[in-house]
């Protein structure tokens, strides 16, 4: 960490530069020292009393002990110090931003006409993170797999869901927009909204599906009937064979 002459100055990292330091996990139990330094200018620290006493540190941070070491010449030189010094440090989380797009954007209203809905987040979590949708309202034009919330797996960046055009069945009919959008999280600064809704529209003017025509029955002839056309082939095979005679 850079560190500063006047105590009041605040320095700020923001997410690029943190993504740029190693990274490791401390072992519980186990004392660590908490060293800032400063490549061109004098890192000086003091406790908040200048007086010799112990601090405890937060985050799980503890003082090693009372005192510390300090460089007035940019590390070329050391001076033991008596006390812990004070030191503040606030953490801004990183507040990831979603945004929502279906492709394609233009449906036909026939059958097997499908749109996806990717939702995007552009920092992973290492928990699930659910998603709240402003989904399109109910139309017969179309149906949805599209629930709100839309639930983004952990370490994954998306989730998708469909929209489905139905086949058009009526002449001249107008065209069905369907918009959907990302809606703001039920914990506030679980994520920021980035772009625009996303709009899907199915074209159902110049597409005419007949509906598919109930199959006619057909007609079948009762007991009574069947046994009167037998003896009506009867008699027609007898009265042949006569003639034959």
């Amino acid at each position: 960490m850079v560190g500063s002459t006047a105590v009041t100055d605040v320095i700020t990292y923001n997410a690029s530069q943190l993504g740029a330091i190693a990274t490791t996990t401390l072992p519980a139990g186990q004392k660590f020292a908490l060293i800032l330094s400063n490549a061109s200018d004098i890192s000086g620290l003091t406790d908040d009393d200048l007086n010799d006493n112990a601090y405890t540190f937060a985050a799980g941070f503890s003082a090693a002990g009372n005192g510390h070491v300090e460089s007035t010449n940019s590390g070329t030189s050391w001076q033991p110090q008596g006390g812990t010094p004070a030191f503040r440090l606030t953490v801004s989380p990183i507040v990831p931003s979603v945004s929502i797009t279906c492709t394609p954007s233009e449906l036909l209203a026939v059958a097997g006409q499908v749109s996806t809905c990717t939702v995007t987040i552009d920092t992973p979590s290492t928990t699930d993170t659910p998603i709240n949708l402003n989904l399109p309202p109910a139309n017969p034009g179309y149906t949805t797999t599209c629930t709100s919330p839309l639930v983004i797996p952990a370490n994954a960046t998306q989730a998708s869901c469909t929209i489905t055009a139905v086949a058009n069945t009526t002449p001249n009919a107008p065209d069905v927009i369907a918009a959907i959008s990302v809606a703001p999280p039920t914990t506030a600064d679980a994520y920021t909204i980035e772009g625009d809704a996303a709009q899907i529209t199915i074209r159902s003017g110049d597409v005419v599906v007949p509906p598919v025509a109930t199959p006619t029955p057909v007609p079948t002839l009762g007991a009574v009937g069947l046994v009167s056309l037998v003896s009506v082939m009867g008699l027609m095979g007898l009265r042949r064979s006569r003639k034959s005679a």
